[in-house]
C-alpha cells in the first residue's frame, strides 16, 4: 500500500473499485443512456400537456366568450364606427325587464325630437360613453331620464354610447345632434375615454382617430374599416387569441415577412408624445363644442365620471388636472363628481357600481342625477335657464 503512494488505512474497495472503472463505465453507459431517454419523453409529455391544457383553456374562452352587449343595438357606421339603430327596442337586454328602446334618430330615447325646443322647454343633450348610455338599466333609470324628475320644463336627449371615447362622441353630436335646437350639451366622460380618443380600435371594433394637423382637426381612418363589425365573433375572440404563446408566434413571424402590417419604430410614440398628443386633440374638441354651443345660446357643461376603482385606490390626477386647467382656461363649466363619490360611506359607494361591468347601477344613477341637477341649478348662468322654461 505505501508502494502506491496510499497511506494506511485506505478502503481497499474504493482502491478495487478505481482498478476497474473503464469496465464499470461501459455497464453504466446504458444506464445513464436511459435515464435521459426518460427524461426526454418526461419532458415532451410536459410540453403536451402544456400545450393541451393551453388550447383548452383558448376553447373554454372562445365558447364563453360573449359578444358585446352594444352588438344588439348597434348598426356599423363609416364615421363613428357603430351607432344605435332607429327605432329599436331589445327587451331583458340587461336582465330581466331591463329594456333598451331607441327613436328614429338612433337616440335612446321613448320619444322622438322635433328640430325646434318646444315652447317653454328647455332641451339637454347628453354625450358620452356607456355611462351617459345608461348601461346596466332601462330607459326611465338612465341619469339622463332621470335629470326631468327634478325639474319638469327639461327635455333631456341621450346620445351616449357604449365604447365611445371622447372623438366619436363628439363627431356623433357634430353629425347628428348639433342640428337640433338646444339650451344645455353635457359632454360626460370616464378616464378611459381619453385613452379611447387615440386609439384605432376598442376591443377589437375599428374606429376613426382624431388628429391635429397644422392647428386643425384632422378625421383618420374613415371610412372606418366595417371588417371588424361584420365580422364580430371573430373580433371579440382576438383578445383571447393574443394570450396563446402560439398565435403571438405566428403574428410575429407575419410581420418580420412582411405578409401583415407592422408598426414602424419610426411612427411610435413614447407615452408622454401620445398624451401630449390626445391633450391637444381635446383641447381642439373643446374649443370647437364650445363655439357649436355658443352660436345657438347655448351652454357647453364638461362632466367628469370616476368609477369604482379610482374611488377605493390611489390613482394618478393627471386628466384631473388637465380638465380643470382647460375648462377654466376656456371659460367651460366643468361637473366633477370625484369628490362627490369619494365622500360617500365605502358600502355606498360600492352600491354605486355594477359588479359585473362597474356601470352605474340604477342608485348610481339617480345620485348622478340628482348632484348634477343640483350642480346646474346653481351655477349663475344655468339657474335662470333651469327656472325660466327656456326664457333668458
Amino acid at each position: 500500500m505505501r508502494g502506491l503512494g496510499c497511506p494506511d488505512g485506505f478502503p481497499q474497495w474504493l482502491l478495487t473499485n478505481l482498478q476497474d472503472f473503464p469496465h464499470h463505465g461501459h455497464t453504466m453507459f446504458p444506464l445513464l443512456r436511459t435515464i435521459a431517454l426518460n427524461l426526454l419523453v418526461l419532458g415532451l409529455m410536459m410540453v403536451a400537456v402544456e400545450g393541451l391544457t393551453s388550447i383548452g383553456l383558448l376553447v373554454y374562452d372562445v365558447v364563453t366568450t360573449p359578444l358585446l352587449t352594444e352588438r344588439n343595438h348597434t348598426r356599423y357606421d363609416p364615421d363613428l364606427g357603430w351607432v344605435n339603430i332607429p327605432n329599436l327596442h331589445v327587451s331583458d337586454l340587461y336582465g330581466p325587464n331591463t329594456y333598451l328602446k331607441t327613436n328614429e334618430q338612433g337616440f335612446r330615447n321613448d320619444q322622438t325630437f322635433d328640430i325646434a325646443v318646444p315652447k317653454g322647454k328647455v332641451r339637454l343633450f347628453c354625450t358620452g360613453d356607456s355611462f351617459t348610455l345608461g348601461y346596466g338599466v332601462d330607459n326611465n333609470h338612465t341619469w339622463c331620464e332621470l335629470l326631468k324628475s327634478y325639474n319638469p320644463r327639461l327635455e333631456t336627449v341621450n346620445m351616449g354610447q357604449g365604447g365611445y371615447g371622447i372623438d366619436q362622441a363628439y363627431l356623433w353630436y357634430k353629425r347628428d345632434g348639433a342640428k337640433f335646437q338646444h339650451q344645455i350639451q353635457l359632454l360626460a366622460f370616464i378616464t378611459d375615454d381619453f385613452f379611447r380618443t387615440s386609439a384605432d380600435t376598442f376591443l377589437g371594433y375599428a374606429k376613426p382617430v382624431i388628429k391635429e394637423q397644422d392647428g386643425r382637426l384632422l378625421v383618420t381612418n374613415v371610412p372606418v374599416p366595417r371588417r371588424s363589425f361584420d365580422h364580430s365573433w371573430i373580433t371579440a375572440q382576438t383578445a383571447n387569441l393574443y394570450t396563446w404563446r402560439t398565435f403571438q408566434f405566428i403574428d410575429r413571424a407575419l410581420k418580420k415577412l412582411g405578409l401583415i402590417r407592422a408598426e414602424s419604430r419610426s411612427t411610435k410614440l413614447t407615452a408622454r408624445e401620445a398624451s401630449e398628443q390626445t391633450r391637444n386633440v381635446l383641447r381642439k374638441i373643446f374649443a370647437d363644442l364650445k363655439q357649436v354651443n355658443d352660436k345657438q345660446s347655448s351652454h357647453l357643461v364638461l362632466v367628469y365620471f370616476p368609477v369604482e376603482r379610482e374611488l377605493t385606490t390611489e390613482v394618478p390626477r393627471e386628466w384631473i388636472n388637465f380638465l380643470e386647467a382647460e375648462a377654466a382656461a376656456q371659460n367651460i363649466l366643468l361637473v366633477n363628481f370625484f369628490d362627490d363619490f369619494q365622500s360617500l360611506p365605502h358600502k355606498d359607494i360600492v352600491a354605486m357600481y355594477r359588479n359585473k361591468d362597474g356601470h352605474f347601477t340604477e342608485r348610481g344613477n339617480a345620485f348622478v342625477a340628482k348632484i348634477m341637477y343640483e350642480k346646474l341649478s346653481h351655477h349663475p348662468d344655468l339657474s335662470t335657464l333651469l327656472t325660466s322654461g327656456g326664457r333668458q
